[in-house]
């Protein structure tokens, strides 16, 4: 039986033999050298992140040696795309982030948010459900999952701990709770441009290779409603279907929040200041499209309104008499920052498969597609990138596929964004296995779940997210983006 680190071990070979082996054969007729070379970097970093032979971080900086070695670009053109405005969107989204956990703002706003839903076991997991979702909104959904785990867990045995009339049904509580706290945290990242890295992969790969801008107000008109829906659909499905609760409330789960915000005590100065920036940072996100025609274009763009933001947190006092800021440059350590690298590299992928022509010539090799409905095109698309991400990053899967959906779309005559922002999308949408994300490993961890309850939820739930989001995004981005379905924008049209 293979191990994990057989299959590493193995990894690490096939995807340096891969690349050796394809460098020695000639390139196909219709792909010029340089795209063969691409294409066989591509398969190598590919074979790498699936099979996690070396930390995903460090396989993204591959282009940053080979790209310049083998003339497919300079190391100037190449690490700019590291550097690109979008790394730096998730960047200051992850700063603003680290300051909301610094003071404890998160688990103030998780706890009044549970203390808000009641005592009844199906309105304590929709609490811990909506808690995440907002949290993973715009910290990392890891982080959301790891603070609020304990509290959930505690809540979870006070229960299953007085089982005596309805022992099933105490047991079914623990296990929607904790899969309901991985499945929230999961859903909300999808619905901002600073939820997760994925979200700011689609953006960047379409404002740096076709000049497309995707506003964050833009964004959450199509992901929030998407999110939503999921969040209901699947809290009903845990709460109804597959582990359902008992009506009868608990005053325990009450005293238990209670002595958490006691906790906690009064709001304090540093929480006041970084809600603050935390306001006037969505704020601007959101409202910078509606300002601008009363008062002239503000040269000003997401990534920095979030610099701008994260700056705003290392020059705010949270107690000017001790010299004390609302985040230190210390702080920073605890940043992902492999997020950051694993966003360059997919950028710096993406560009060359599209710019050498890899991802058109990958395109137009799957003519089988040119006669089926767009909409199976769409639901074709999203099981493949969901079944991709239970078991490699979502941020590898998207990055691999992206340039190749969206020449798909450009060779049906589509408008990409209808093939490819349903793929972004499904890429948070892992819901079967604990290594699909890090929010099923942790609660995973907790031991109130096992492997085949999670993956007979994941399998059901992933069967539905399929559905909302093939149908959904259809409907929603022809509407906030303007589509005309069946038409290709001439901005597209050199690319097809």
């Amino acid at each position: 039986m293979l191990t994990a680190l057989n299959i590493r071990q193995i990894g690490l070979i096939a995807g340096l033999l891969s690349f050796v082996v394809a460098i020695q054969l000639p390139p196909p007729t219709d792909l010029t050298q340089q795209g063969w070379l691409v294409l066989a970097i591509a398969v190598w970093m590919a074979i790498w992140w699936m099979t996690e032979a070396v930390p995903i971080a460090v396989t993204a900086m591959v282009p940053l040696v080979l790209f310049p070695l083998l003339d497919l670009g300079t190391i100037t053109s190449v690490g700019g795309q590291y550097g690109s405005k979008v790394v730096f969107l998730i960047f200051g989204g992850f700063v603003i982030g680290l300051a909301i956990q610094r003071c404890n703002l998160h688990l103030r706003i998780a706890m009044k948010t549970v203390k808000f839903a009641g005592t009844e076991p199906k309105r304590v997991v929709g609490g811990f459900m909506i808690a995440s979702a907002f949290l993973s909104m715009w910290i990392t959904n890891t982080a959301t999952t790891v603070m609020m785990l304990p509290i959930a867990y505690s809540v979870a045995l006070l229960i299953n701990s007085e089982s005596k009339t309805e022992p099933r049904a105490d047991t079914n509580f623990g296990s929607s709770l904790m899969l309901g706290l991985a499945y929230g945290a999961s859903i909300g990242g999808m619905m901002t441009l600073v939820g997760t890295a994925t979200n700011v992969m689609f953006k960047g790969y379409f404002e740096d290779n076709y000049g497309v801008e995707i506003s964050f107000l833009d964004w959450m008109l199509v992901a929030v409603p998407i999110g939503l829906t999921l969040l209901v659909i699947v809290w009903w499905v845990l709460t109804s279907v597959l582990f359902p609760c008992k009506k009868e409330g608990h005053q325990g789960i009450s005293e238990i929040v209670d002595a958490k915000i006691n906790e906690l005590g009064d709001m304090s100065t540093a929480e006041r200041r970084t809600l603050f920036v935390f306001l006037l940072t969505v704020s601007l996100w959101i409202g910078k499209g509606f300002i601008e025609p009363f008062i002239g274009d503000l040269r000003i763009n997401d990534s920095s309104i979030a610099i701008f933001g994260a700056i705003l947190l290392f020059i705010i006092p949270a107690d000017w008499k001790q010299g004390i800021f609302l985040l230190e440059w210390g702080d920073t350590k605890n940043l992902p920052w492999g997020i950051l690298l694993l966003l360059g590299g997919g950028l710096a992928l993406a560009g060359a498969m599209d710019s050498f022509g890899v991802a058109h010539w990958i395109g137009s090799k799957l003519t089988l597609f040119n006669d089926i409905p767009s909409w199976l095109l769409v639901l074709i698309t999203v099981t493949m990138i969901i079944l991709l991400s239970e078991l490699m990053s979502n941020v590898a899967t998207l990055t691999a596929f992206l340039p190749v959906i969206v020449a798909v779309a450009i060779g049906y005559g589509e408008h990409p964004f209808l093939l490819a922002l349903p793929a972004a999308l499904a890429a948070s949408c892992a819901f079967m296995l604990p290594i699909g994300t890090p929010p099923n490993a942790i609660v995973f961890g907790s031991g109130l779940i096992s492997i085949p309850q999670m993956a007979r939820t994941g399998l059901l739930l992933n069967i539905i997210a399929i559905l909302i989001l093939t149908f959904m995004c259809f409907g929603l981005a022809t509407l906030v983006f303007d589509i005309d379905a069946g038409v290709l924008p001439t901005i597209f049209e050199a690319h097809g």
